[in-house]
């Protein structure tokens, strides 16, 4: 029985032709998520396998967030799922073995906020303690920091990045306080450049994307402009894959981005090329299947989403 409940409709087309490609392609994409589903049900990631019964309907999101929700601790802090670990796009490389119970907490509570965001649940009862929880780890000079290298650019890079994603995911609730994400982005402005995400990187790029999307600032019309130039840049290059290019927009929960021109079909078509014969994503990746669960749900969501807007253009 398939899992997947994808409506594949066939738009408002304005000519046959067209209707009839457009449901064709709504047709693949339905397939590609049952093959994206039958994946994770061989992996032992039980946490993607929910996110993505979620993502296929086959549960309401609530149920998502009320098992989150009995992991929280008495702090706000949640432990570590397996986002992380999952081989999600951005993170630096971090020996989760090696951090301490704190730190751990930390980016266990990230992982938490980063997908009841995605499952679009951050009403969750245990969202505010968590947001509490983040808000009490911020450093004085408005970063969230968490020690990754013992080298000073790569350190740097880091603190930028979790800046920007604890500070983002805090803006996309109601009830995070206006001071510490006043000061992170302080942190972040000091930071930003455009060459900081045309060529600092993939993290950065991201970081600054969800900041400048989800938390009110003097600097985030022109900071978007440019992340979308580099997201776009990225994309048509190739440097980047239609994973990480879509992660960046489910990240700030939006379509599009200033600066950015992205067809849905062309985004849709990429990203089912990606797909691996064994049906997960991120088929490079070195640490086998079970590092592919996270940019596997990640496509997931993104099939979902692009079909949702998918519409035959006018002549």
């Amino acid at each position: 029985m398939s899992i997947v409940t994808l409506d594949t409709g066939s738009g408002g087309g304005s000519g046959d032709d067209d209707a009839a490609f457009i449901e064709a392609l709504r047709h693949r994409a339905a397939d590609a998520l049952e093959r994206a589903y039958r994946f994770l049900e061989t992996q032992p990631d039980r946490w993607a396998l929910l996110r993505a019964e979620v993502v296929c309907q086959a549960r309401p999101p609530g149920d998502l967030a009320r098992k989150l929700g009995e992991t929280a601790r008495p702090d706000g802090s949640l432990p570590l799922s397996t986002l992380i670990s999952g081989g999600e796009v951005g993170f630096p490389p971090l020996d989760l073995a090696s951090l301490d119970e704190d730190v751990l907490a930390v980016l266990g509570t990230l992982e938490a906020m980063l997908i009841v965001g995605d499952a679009r649940a951050l009403q969750a009862e245990w969202v505010e303690p968590a947001v509490r929880f983040l808000e009490s780890h911020q450093s004085e000079d408005g970063a969230y920091r968490i020690e990754v290298s013992e080298e000073a650019a790569a350190q740097s890079e880091a603190d930028v990045f979790f800046t920007g994603m604890i500070a983002g995911i805090l803006g996309r609730t109601p009830v995070s306080k206006s001071a510490p994400l006043e000061a992170a982005g302080a942190y972040l402005a000091e930071r930003f450049s455009p060459d900081a995400v045309e060529h600092g990187g993939y993290a950065a790029l991201l970081a600054y994307a969800i900041f400048y999307t989800n938390v009110p600032d003097d600097e985030a019309d022109q900071a978007l402009q440019w992340c979308g130039r580099a997201l776009e840049k990225g994309f048509r290059s190739r440097h980047l894959d239609a994973v990480s290019t879509l992660r960046v927009l489910l990240s700030c929960d939006a379509q599009a981005m200033p600066g950015a021109t992205f067809d849905i079909v062309e985004l849709l078509e990429r990203l089912m090329e990606e797909q691996a014969g064994d049906g997960g994503f991120a088929e490079l990746s070195l640490g086998g299947p079970e590092t592919r669960t996270s940019q596997t749900v990640d496509a997931m969501i993104a099939i979902v989403r692009l079909c949702a807007v998918l519409d035959v253009q006018p002549d």
